[in-house]
């Protein structure tokens, strides 16, 4: 955690952040011998996102994920829907859908060519390699000034030993995007 003085920077730590937590959660085993997998899943996505909306794509569209598993413009909203979205929102997935930490394919598509089966542990491989290819600076968040605080937190005078956050002068949509 860190003060960060553009939001690229914040961004590429966040990254980090979220795939460190997300190995602890694909390596460690619970109790039932299980993984945990339903927060690896919900960090995956949000990397995803991340990627997808900070280099230029649609908000929410998960569209860098094609990068590792090519699919259609339909079986990314049902991804979304099914997990992401569920997950962040009600925690769970979606009726019919599966996760494990078996071996294959990262996702696995039914008859219907429907994103029905994801197996956690090559979904985690698959994002950890895209984020290791990505170009870093290409990463721009597009938070609108609307969206920041009118009147930014300075440094506190009491704080915990680690604090994290962009400073007040933060350098906010600091690229042109297409």
């Amino acid at each position: 955690m860190a003060v960060h003085n553009d939001l690229q920077s914040l961004s590429v730590e966040a990254i980090e952040e979220y795939l460190a937590v997300a190995e602890c959660c694909v390596t460690t085993t619970k109790a039932n011998g299980g993984i945990y997998g339903f927060p690896a899943l919900l960090l995956l996505l949000c990397i995803v996102d991340a990627l997808t909306v900070n280099s230029g794509g649609k908000e929410h569209s998960l569209q860098k994920v094609t990068s590792v598993v090519p699919m259609t413009d339909k079986q990314l909203k049902s991804l979304r829907a099914w997990y992401r979205n569920l997950l962040a929102h009600q925690a769970v997935i979606a009726p019919g859908t599966m996760l494990s930490t078996g071996d294959g394919p990262p996702i696995e598509f039914n008859s219907n060519g429907e994103p029905t089966y994801i197996r956690v542990i090559p979904f985690y491989q698959a994002v950890r390699a895209l984020w290791e290819t990505f170009d870093k600076s290409t990463l721009n968040p597009p938070v609108p000034a609307m969206k920041a605080p009118k009147t930014p937190m300075g440094v506190p005078s009491v704080h915990a030993p680690s604090i994290a956050g962009s400073n007040p002068t933060a350098t906010v949509v600091s690229k042109a995007r297409e």
